[in-house]
């Protein structure tokens, strides 16, 4: 996904409290869980995912049912990425599973299906992997509808981790979602996972004027990647203005429109040669000849 300034800003503040946490011992680091600065309990807690063992996998469990929200969030961000024995898996997961459907917070089911869909992303034994991608279907059935834009969001994210067909009428269902956000991330699992069908590239269509750039971009690196000459115009549009991505600068030699051979001369007046440019502009000049 293309990054933003505020992307780059939370980078840097992610990496102060990084250095904060690194070093702190372990009972330091479960105090910083009832810290008033979320992000930095939120270090805290990547700390203790991190270190791992059986005390803080126990007291991530214990804190999935705390009265206080918090303390259930970043309990389902431990329980996402920790090291688990088999026993520990199948706890965790039905935890999270409750929590995704069930809590009363917004932020707690958030992180509860993402994190569900990184046990199933980070699972080695394929068997395992494809019953618990099933079981995140299910449960995204119901997220997909989640009056929280987050939830919705976190969704989209965990669809984007595994590869299945079943996953398209629900990320189709948040491609039409009323926040742009959403309809990011969910353009981004089907890239991902390169998932094609005529009504996704009717959603990308539309997406084409989201004023989320973020989202734009996925899906004209999308239409473009499914060679759909209705983002041809568009392409043109973005190579002429004076920040371009090298990216959109590449998938113009997937769309295979000879027409961006003019566009792609101006960018290399413009800007000089580079890989992206060069290759392009081979493919395009090639398809030229041919016609």
């Amino acid at each position: 996904m293309v990054r933003s300034a505020y992307d780059k800003k939370k980078d840097d503040i992610h990496f102060e409290y990084w250095q904060r946490c690194r070093y702190l011992p372990e009972d330091k680091l479960i105090a910083l869980l009832d810290h008033d600065n979320f992000k930095l309990s939120l270090e805290a807690a990547a700390s203790l995912q991190l270190r791992g063992g059986s005390k803080i996998i126990r007291l991530a469990q214990m804190d999935s049912f705390s009265n206080r929200y918090k303390r259930r969030a970043l309990a389902a961000f431990i329980l996402g990425q920790i090291k688990l024995n088999t026993k520990e898996e199948k706890i965790s997961l039905k935890i999270l599973y409750d929590l995704a459907l069930n809590d009363q917070s917004a932020i707690v089911r958030s992180y509860a299906v993402s994190s569900f869909g990184h046990r199933c992303f980070g699972h080695r034994c394929e068997k395992a992997k494809k019953k618990y991608a099933d079981t995140l279907l299910s449960l995204a059935q119901s997220t997909v509808l989640d009056k929280s834009v987050m939830v919705r969001v976190s969704t989209a994210f965990a669809l984007s981790v595994f590869k299945n067909r079943a996953s398209i009428p629900l990320l189709i269902k948040l491609l039409k979602d009323t926040h742009s956000e959403v309809k990011n991330w969910a353009a981004f699992a089907v890239n991902v996972n390169n998932y094609d069908t005529p009504e996704i590239r009717n959603c990308f269509v539309l997406l084409l004027d989201e004023k989320n750039f973020e989202a734009r971009f996925e899906a004209i690196i999308g239409l473009a990647k499914r060679q759909d000459k209705r983002v041809t115009q568009i392409l043109i549009h973005e190579l002429s203005q004076e920040r371009i991505y090298d990216e959109m600068v590449e998938v113009t030699a997937y769309l295979g429109d000879v027409s961006l051979l003019p566009t792609l001369y101006q960018v290399k007046d413009k800007f000089g040669t580079f890989k992206e440019l060069n290759t392009s502009i081979k493919v395009l000049e090639h398809l030229k000849s041919k016609l």
